[in-house]
C-alpha cells in the first residue's frame, strides 16, 4: 500500500513537472521562428591606396543577389553585406525585402584595414552575430585570390594590374575587349590590403563560428592546401581552382541554392556552369569541396608520400591549372596518378578524393590574364575539382608551401 501510495505522490509529482514545462515553453522561441541562415556577403578593399580594384564587379554582385531576392519575393534567412568604399572605410548593412522593395539597412562603419587581420575578421563576424543570429552562417568572399600563397613571399609579382598603368588608361580602368580581367588581376597589388588564408581560419575560430560553407568569388582557391587550412572552420569550400572572370559568380540563377538553410551545392555548381558555359567568354571551373573530408584525404596522402618521391621529369606532363609561366596549381588527382606507384594507396586516395568532393564543373578551356602578354587558355584533360602545388617550383611555392599545414600533415 505504501509502495501505492508512494509511485502515485512520484506520478503526480512528474505530471506536475511536465504540464509546468510545456508552460514555461509557451513562452520560450520557437527553434521555428528562429533565423536559420544568415549569409555573410564579405568584400574587402581589392585595390589598393589609388586604385578601386573590383569595386565595381562587386557593386554588380550585390545587385544580382538584390535581383534574385526580388525574384523570390523575399529572403529565406538575413543577409548582411560588409563592403569597403575605400581603402580605410567599410560599411556593413543588412539587405532587407519589404512591399517588393529591396532596401539597405544600415548597421555599422568601420575605420582601416581591419578586414586583414584576425582580431578584425573576429570583431566582424561577432558584429554579424549581434545583429543577425542565425542556427548557421555562411559567408561569401569577393575579392582578389591567389590561393593559398603567403603575400610577403611575392617578390617579384606578375600584376595584370600592370598593363592600365600603360598608355592612356587609368590606373582604376579595366581592360577593353577582346580580353575581360579576371580576379587575379591586381591581386597583392599593396599587401596592406591582402589577407593570408591561416589568417581567415583564426579570426573565423576566434568568433566562435563554424561556417556551413565559404564561396570564394576569387581566382585559384579551390586548392588543397586552402581546404586543409579552413577545415575547422567551415563545412563546405566552394571555390574555383583557376582563375574568376572579373564579373564573378552568377549570383542571379546560383543564389536560391546558396541561400537556403540547406544549400544545394550541387545546383548552384550546375547554375555556375550554365552561366559560363554559355557566355561570351566560356571559360570557368568551381568546385564544391567537403573540408570535413580533409583529414582522411591527408592521411591517404601522407601514406603515399611515405613510400614514393615525386619524378621531377615528369613535371611537364601534369595538369597544370593556371597561367602562370612557371606553373603553381595542379591537377590534384593528375599530380597523385602520377607520384604513386602502388595500386591499393592510389584506390585509397581516389577514394577519398571522391568523398571530399561534393560538386565539381569545369568548361573545355580556362581562361588566364596574368601577364601583359595578353590572355592563355588552358586546356583541360584532367580535373579532380582540387589543385596542389606540391610539384611547383615557383618561387612562391619554394617558399611557402612548406609553411603550410597541409604539408605538415602530410610529409
Amino acid at each position: 500500500m505504501k509502495r501505492r501510495i508512494l509511485f502515485l505522490l512520484l506520478f503526480c509529482i512528474g505530471l506536475f513537472s511536465l504540464v509546468s514545462f510545456s508552460s514555461c515553453s509557451d513562452d520560450s522561441e520557437d527553434v521555428d521562428d528562429y533565423n536559420k541562415q544568415t549569409v555573410l556577403v564579405f568584400m574587402p578593399w581589392s585595390g589598393s591606396s589609388s586604385s578601386s580594384g573590383l569595386y565595381n564587379y562587386f557593386l554588380a554582385n550585390i545587385d544580382s543577389i538584390e535581383s534574385a531576392i526580388k525574384t523570390a519575393k523575399g529572403n529565406t534567412g538575413r543577409v548582411l553585406v560588409f563592403i569597403s568604399n575605400s581603402a580605410e572605410s567599410s560599411d556593413l548593412y543588412e539587405i532587407t525585402y519589404e512591399k517588393g522593395q529591396v532596401r539597405h539597412m544600415p548597421l555599422k562603419t568601420y575605420d582601416g584595414n581591419i578586414y586583414t587581420t584576425a582580431d578584425g575578421i573576429a570583431s566582424i563576424l561577432n558584429d554579424v552575430k549581434t545583429y543577425a543570429p542565425a542556427l548557421n552562417y555562411a559567408m561569401i568572399i569577393g575579392c582578389h585570390g591567389s590561393g593559398w600563397t603567403y603575400k610577403e613571399d611575392w617578390t617579384n609579382y606578375p600584376y595584370g594590374a600592370k598593363r592600365l598603368l600603360l598608355g592612356n588608361q587609368k590606373s582604376n580602368q579595366t581592360p577593353t575587349p577582346p580580353y575581360p580581367i579576371t580576379r587575379f588581376y591586381g591581386s597583392v597589388s599593396d599587401n596592406n590590403y591582402a589577407t593570408n588564408i591561416p589568417t581567415l581560419a583564426e579570426g573565423i575560430a576566434t568568433a566562435g563560428i563554424k561556417m556551413q560553407y565559404i564561396l570564394f568569388d576569387d581566382c585559384y582557391m579551390a586548392n588543397v592546401e586552402t581546404a586543409y587550412e579552413l577545415r575547422n572552420v567551415t563545412n563546405f569550400l566552394i571555390g574555383s581552382t583557376s582563375e574568376v572572370m572579373g564579373v564573378g559568380m552568377p549570383y542571379q540563377t546560383m543564389w536560391s541554392a546558396l541561400a537556403s538553410a540547406t544549400p544545394n551545392y550541387t545546383t548552384a555548381a550546375n547554375d555556375f556552369y550554365k552561366f559560363y558555359s554559355n557566355y561570351n567568354y566560356p571559360y570557368g571551373g568551381l568546385s564544391v569541396v567537403d573540408c570535413r573530408k580533409m583529414d582522411n584525404l591527408a592521411s591517404c596522402m601522407k601514406a603515399i608520400n611515405d613510400h614514393f618521391t615525386f619524378d621531377e621529369t615528369q613535371r611537364d606532363s601534369l595538369q597544370a591549372l593556371d597561367g602562370f609561366n612557371t606553373h603553381l596549381f595542379y591537377d590534384l588527382g593528375d599530380y597523385v596518378a602520377h607520384l604513386c606507384q602502388n595500386t591499393d594507396l592510389l584506390n585509397d586516395f581516389n577514394s577519398a578524393l571522391s568523398s571530399a568532393i561534393k560538386a565539381t564543373v569545369h568548361t573545355d578551356q580556362l581562361y588566364s590574364y596574368i601577364y601583359l602578354s595578353g590572355p592563355r587558355l588552358i586546356t583541360v584533360k584532367h580535373y579532380s575539382g582540387l589543385t596542389i602545388s606540391d610539384p611547383s617550383v615557383n618561387s612562391v611555392a619554394v617558399k611557402g608551401k612548406e609553411k603550410t599545414a597541409w604539408w605538415t600533415a602530410t610529409h
